[in-house]
């Protein structure tokens, strides 16, 4: 029985990576990326990871926000095994890689990505500086204040606005 399992958890996987190489619709993505982040609760995460990092990383370029956003979500899930993959991105030229992978920096709550955060609070672009400020906010960890202070003079009100929204709560932990 147990080797059953298995090969259907092998099965979905496999299924699911292929939609996401495919040219399916919307939908049919975001409900591979759900089938992904079931079978890595149900399942063995560390060999979900493992197989559909590469895809999920992929589909942070997806033209479809909604399809990024369910794919910043799973790699959230994924934790330490997603944490390079994510980083790397912090450099990519599409200023929208790097927003999400800020996003599923913050959204995993591990101390490893301060530093890739923290780093990413001086990106060009705005939305990632936002994001990143967010990221911090979520960590949970004070001593990223020393870092958000110089965002408190970002030419960004909504940079600003994060940066000292993030700063007031970090302080108080």
């Amino acid at each position: 029985m147990m080797n059953n399992t298995k090969n259907h958890t092998r099965a979905t996987i496999e299924e699911a990576l292929e939609i996401l190489q495919g040219e399916e619709g919307t939908d049919v993505r975001i409900a591979a990326i759900g089938m992904l982040a079931q079978e890595a609760a149900e399942g063995n995460p560390p060999q979900v990871a493992k197989a559909a990092l590469p895809h999920l990383i992929g589909a942070l370029r997806d033209e479809s926000k909604e399809v990024r956003n369910a794919s910043t979500r799973v790699l959230a899930s994924f934790g330490e095994t997603a944490l390079p993959g994510l980083a790397a991105l912090l450099s990519d030229q599409w200023w929208v890689v790097r927003y999400r992978a800020c996003e599923a920096l913050g959204l995993m709550k591990r101390p490893e990505a301060l530093p890739h955060l923290s780093a990413a609070l001086s990106d060009e672009k705005d939305h990632v500086r936002y994001m990143a400020a967010k990221g911090l906010l979520l960590l949970g960890i004070s001593s990223a204040v020393l870092d958000l202070r110089p965002l408190l003079e970002d030419e960004n009100p909504y940079v600003r606005s994060m940066a000292g929204q993030a700063i007031e709560t970090l302080q108080d932990t």
